[in-house]
């Protein structure tokens, strides 16, 4: 989000944070490595905060604070100051901030930055004596006020995005409030996926060696193999850490001892988490363990952090299913950036291959199949990956300057281990080739009541292509994008045809799930069977059936995708391959609303059978 929301105002890289001695350190969420700037483009006041709420920080000393600003003139009424709490006071029926521990006004400062032309400004105060951290921590913020112009002039570009801000994922690095446009204090981290450049010198001792264990993620393993449990760890010593030593447990049961030599240091850092893969011993058993880890040594030494424990829960399972992403996306032949959602496509095909799920809706041309689309998307291109919000097909959630990034979120999201597996085959259910049966397998690893699971399914054509279709590409000819994949969309033509369209999305049905397709009480590595039907004699999006594909997915209760599979469509008719020679005992009839039918009339409905082997086939029928 924030490269595409600040690409313009970037100022690039600077170096700003540094040690300050033995006994002090600087204390900030900003990212030296990528600064951008940010405003709401109008005179007023802005109030800017972050909080310093670090369990470890309690007992140390602000000695001194620091803010860099975009701007270095048309600023007046400035301060800086500390806070218990976000405190605003109605004067003259204006809200103005009133901090409650410290406040000093102070003039900004112009500075330079080595390696960039034109001025910044700064905002500095050295406390006379210094303010103690308390457990229940601190705001630290700055406030400025931007002059209005003179009449018949305007705002200055720096006056309209005064503020630096760079990359941050933490939500106490950034909070606003300004007198005209957020009339309340707002926690704003969620909004840039940004931080405030404030820079807090702290006094006090601390340690060589202190590594905090911030999180231990929930884990699956392969029964009887060696498994990685993810570890959030903070470095807070005053040393870089290249190998640590840990014990663990298993339900309360014997310590074990390990080590791992780490492949890159984990340098000191009072606020980022370094994200490390933890090797634990092979469990021989089914079942649901809890892990309790601690991390006792750092380089050899004592590790003296006090939060150098954590716990989480490992199930064991008899296979850890392939997590295959869904990435959707929305695009359309007239949309001249949308070239670089085709590309990424492509490219993720190429990279992944049957790894990943991938399905394109296309708007407004020939070959659009609907508007109606699982996620709501404000304008094109757009992508989705697993329904978890919207997104760029290319840039993904577009943080950094990452060439394709939306790779290496798919990979993440990839590399999660998710607690349920599916399957799906497609086979045409007639000669004519006009009737396509879908038969879908899940199984989860936990047992689950009241779940509000369903499967849901896309039909895919790849290979669609006519010599009338024109995409359109705004990327023609220009010279920005030299060394990266998007180079190639340079060399093509401003209106390109001839283009082959792959993993277009021919029909929507069963998109958002078909209703009683899972079963609500869902029992530990039992398989649940479904059945689905595709009618395709007059859909006319459709070129190639030889390159149909069925998409299908399990979808969790809040709409977003568990984990997914897909089958080409097979020439052998009627017959699925996961299918067993289990009989039918018993069935229910359920209308497409979700509701239970006695005794069907004619129409569509959802046909729930128990079979005797156990299983449940869920499937759509149609009654004449």
């Amino acid at each position: 989000m924030l490269k595409q929301l600040l690409t313009a105002c970037a100022v690039g890289s600077m170096a700003l944070s540094a040690m300050a001695d033995e006994s002090q350190v600087v204390f900030t969420y900003a990212n030296d490595e990528a600064v951008y700037c940010w405003g709401k483009s109008k005179a007023e006041i802005y109030d800017v905060a972050m909080r310093i709420n670090d369990p470890v920080l309690a007992g140390k000393k602000i000695v001194s604070i620091r803010a860099v600003l975009n701007a270095s003139e048309g600023i007046d009424a400035s301060s800086v100051w500390l806070s218990k709490e976000l405190n605003l006071e109605k004067i003259d029926s204006k809200k103005y901030n009133m901090p409650d521990v410290y406040a000093d006004s102070v003039a900004v400062e112009k500075i330079q930055i080595e390696g960039f032309e034109g001025e910044y400004g700064q905002l500095s105060s050295t406390l006379e004596t210094p303010y103690e951290i308390t457990s229940d921590g601190i705001y630290v913020g700055y406030t400025i006020k931007v002059t209005a112009p003179e009449p018949g002039q305007t705002l200055t570009t720096e006056q309209k995005n005064p503020l630096l801000i760079s990359p941050s994922s933490n939500p106490e690095s950034l909070y606003l409030h300004t007198s005209r446009s957020i009339l309340k204090w707002t926690p704003y981290n969620n909004t840039l996926g940004a931080a405030a450049m404030i820079y807090v010198t702290l006094e006090g001792e601390f340690p060589e060696y202190s590594v905090g264990v911030k999180n231990l993620s929930e884990t699956y393993a392969d029964l009887d193999k060696e498994f990685y449990v993810k570890a959030e760890l903070s470095n807070i010593g005053t040393s870089d850490v290249t190998s640590i030593d840990y014990t663990y447990t298993l339900n309360g049961g014997e310590v074990k001892d390990a080590h791992l030599d780490l492949a890159d240091a984990l340098t000191p850092d009072f606020t980022s988490t370094y994200t490390v893969m933890l090797p634990i011993e092979a469990i021989d058993e089914l079942g649901q363990y809890e892990i309790n880890l601690t991390v006792t040594k750092v380089n050899g030494n004592d590790n003296v952090n006090a939060a150098a424990t954590a716990t989480t829960t490992v199930i064991t399972l008899p296979y850890v299913p392939t997590h295959r992403p869904l990435v959707e996306e929305f695009t359309g032949t007239w949309c001249g950036w949308c070239t670089r959602g085709y590309l990424a496509m492509e490219l993720l095909a190429e990279e992944f291959g049957d790894d990943v799920v991938l399905a394109a809706y296309h708007d407004g041309d020939a070959m659009a199949v609907t508007n109606n689309y699982p996620v709501y998307v404000e304008g094109l291109p757009s992508s989705t990956i697993n329904r978890n919000g919207v997104v760029d097909p290319y840039y993904g959630n577009g943080k950094g300057d990452v060439d394709f990034s939306i790779k290496y979120e798919v990979e993440e999201s990839m590399n999660t281990v998710v607690p349920a597996d599916i399957k799906v085959q497609a086979v045409w259910a007639n000669e004519e080739q006009t009737e396509i049966n879908v038969t879908t397998s899940t199984r989860f690893f936990e047992d689950k009541e009241n779940t509000g699971y369903k499967v849901g399914y896309l039909l895919i054509n790849n290979g669609l292509t006519d010599p009338s279709w024109s995409q359109s590409n705004y990327y023609a000819g220009s010279e920005d994008y030299a060394g990266t994949h998007l180079e190639v969309l340079t060399t093509w033509p401003s209106s390109v045809r001839d283009l082959i369209f792959n993993d277009v999305v021919v029909d929507v049905n069963g998109m958002k799930g078909v209703a009683n397709s899972i079963p609500e009480n869902i029992e530990f590595n039992v398989e649940n069977t479904t059945e689905f039907s595709y009618y395709i004699a007059s859909n006319k999006v459709i070129q190639d059936k030889t390159k149909l594909i069925v998409a299908a997915f399990i979808i969790n209760p809040n709409g977003t995708i568990l984990n997914a599979a897909k089958s080409t469509v097979s020439d052998n008719v009627g017959v699925v391959s996961i299918e067993n020679d289990a009989t039918e005992v018993s069935a229910e009839y359920f209308n497409l609303s979700g509701m239970r039918v006695a005794a069907p009339a004619a129409g569509m409905y959802i046909k729930v059978a128990k079979m005797s082997d156990g299983t449940t086939r869920t499937s759509k029928v149609v009654v004449r």
